[in-house]
């Protein structure tokens, strides 16, 4: 008795299923304006910046687009080693920090575009190499994958998080919250094998945690994660955080990130 052949997964609609099932919200632009402003942002990021510069092949790429490219902490670096580097972002207090950086450096050979995952890449030109780090959670992942790949001659890279944030599912216990945390990398690393892609896989060493985090702070981060805490909560936060010090948030990145990047074609 033979047995039937079983039902190609849509990975894209299991993508989409499951941000509703987290509650995925896109963050506004304003969002990252406000990042944009702290002065401490660019420090709390060189271990991830220099852990995928390190894993970045550049050979024989003379043009780049860096997409959700910030205050340029890839683009810079990249626009060192390379011809041209096209930075799009969408929020305008990113793009000023660029702009800042490459009038600082003296770095002619940037060019900052304001446009998001969505709006029409029509004037962006295609480059050799397109990279999106930390830049992919976005409502329709396969088309922004497919907009990525359309614009890379030779080939593309991204990161994208692998686990929650240390910290958050014990949160979650300690609350007796529902959570579900945010789809994984194994979701791009399938829809690019459906696309006829060969997508190779590394992972980022877990960037250094800063445990200067204070309660208070930890307490509002909470809050954004969990939606309000009523008076015992927080209390069993700010205990959680004084006997748990090796738990605390701080505002640097703690979660492992997988890198992945494949061969485009003409």
């Amino acid at each position: 008795m033979s047995t039937a052949v079983p039902t190609p997964i849509d990975h894209s609609a299991r993508y989409r299923q499951h941000l509703r099932a987290c509650g995925f919200q896109a963050k506004p632009a304003s969002a990252w304006d406000a990042r944009a402003a702290q002065s401490s942002w660019k420090r709390r990021h060189d271990d991830y910046s220099e852990a995928f510069l390190a894993r970045l092949d550049l050979s024989g790429v003379d043009t780049a687009l860096d997409v959700g490219c910030g205050p340029g902490l890839l683009s810079l670096p990249i626009a060192m080693r390379v011809g041209h580097v096209h930075a799009l972002d969408y929020s305008a207090g990113m793009l000023e920090g660029l702009r800042a950086a490459i009038n600082r450096d003296g770095a002619s050979n940037i060019t900052p575009w304001a446009l998001s995952w969505t709006d029409d890449w029509h004037d962006v030109p295609r480059c050799d190499l397109a990279i999106a780090s930390r830049s992919l959670m976005v409502p329709d992942l396969e088309a922004a994958l497919h907009k990525l790949d359309a614009h890379a001659r030779q080939r593309a890279c991204i990161t994208f998080a692998t686990s929650p944030r240390a910290g958050v599912p014990e949160l979650a216990d300690l609350l007796g919250r529902d959570w579900v945390p945010m789809p994984d990398h194994r979701y791009p690393i399938n829809m690019l094998l459906d696309m006829g892609r060969e997508p190779q896989v590394d992972y980022l060493p877990e960037s250094v945690r800063d445990v200067a985090q204070d309660a208070d702070g930890l307490v509002r981060q909470t809050v954004e994660l969990f939606g309000a805490l009523d008076v015992d909560e927080e209390a069993r936060v700010r205990e959680w955080h004084a006997r748990s010090p090796q738990h605390r948030f701080g505002t640097a990145p703690t979660r492992r990130w997988a890198f992945i990047q494949w061969a485009t074609s003409e």
